[in-house]
């Protein structure tokens, strides 16, 4: 008879901590689901047509450097820019400093540290055209030279737009790199690449142009396939906590 009343009072224990370990339990998952949203969430597209200076972000396509004309496929992850107006011509900008593209966007590719510019967008809110993204910098490349192979410091500049067309010619090597030679006309050996304005909706835009290199005293301009790219809002910080286990 003790033996079964000792049995009733460990059931009754039992079930009074039941509801407070399933509470916990669901509190403390309700916390994790609540952190990997915020380290996974994104902010809305970039809004072109409010003015007001502050930090956004950008993600840019990253495909293989064989497949110039391969879009929306691979992104990067989110790096830090600046939004900004310019009240002299009513345009606005997009910045990503040159240490954020040297270590967001470049990081894999052998370059020069310290040699990259900002890379700068800017945008017409209005028809969500860019009317010029510019970039330079150094990379360090392998050429081979025949009876030796040796790194050389390589140059470039890229300017890109949505106001023009560009294209590129079939695949070259030049000391061993691989180059798409511009064309900017449609031809039996030109692959046009289609331009898209600025997209309010997804934040999705893809300017095109031209990259100019330089070394060993040759120069080359090359289809610039690194305008591709979605620009957002940044995401606001969200914190968790018990509120987030209601």
């Amino acid at each position: 008879m003790a033996s079964g009343e000792a049995a009733v009072q460990m059931w009754m224990q039992m079930w009074k901590r039941a509801p407070v370990v399933s509470s916990l339990r669901i509190v403390f998952l309700s916390m994790g689901l609540a952190g990997v949203a915020a380290t996974t969430a994104r902010g809305e597209p970039l809004d072109l047509r409010d003015p007001r200076p502050r930090a956004i972000t950008v993600r840019f396509e990253n495909s293989p450097a064989d497949a110039p004309d391969r879009l929306a496929d691979t992104f990067t992850a989110e790096i830090p820019a600046r939004f900004e107006p310019d009240p002299a011509t009513g345009y606005v900008r997009a910045r990503i400093t040159g240490y954020d593209v040297e270590h967001g966007y470049f990081q894999d590719q052998p370059l020069r540290p310290g040699s990259f510019s900002d890379y700068v967008w800017t945008f017409d809110p209005q028809s969500g055209d860019v009317v010029s993204a510019s970039l330079s910098g150094t990379f360090v490349r392998r050429f081979d030279l025949g009876v030796v192979v040796k790194e050389v410091d390589t140059h470039f500049e890229a300017t890109l737009s949505t106001m023009r067309e560009a294209g590129f010619e079939s695949a070259r090597r030049l000391f061993g790199q691989l180059m798409f030679p511009l064309c900017e006309q449609p031809a039996r050996d030109c692959r046009m690449v289609r331009a898209a304005r600025y997209n309010p909706r997804t934040g999705y835009v893809n300017a095109v142009g031209f990259l100019g290199a330089s070394a060993l005293g040759v120069s080359v301009r090359t289809f610039a396939s690194i305008g591709e790219a979605i620009f957002s809002e940044q995401a606001a910080p969200r914190a968790a906590g018990l509120a987030d286990a209601r």
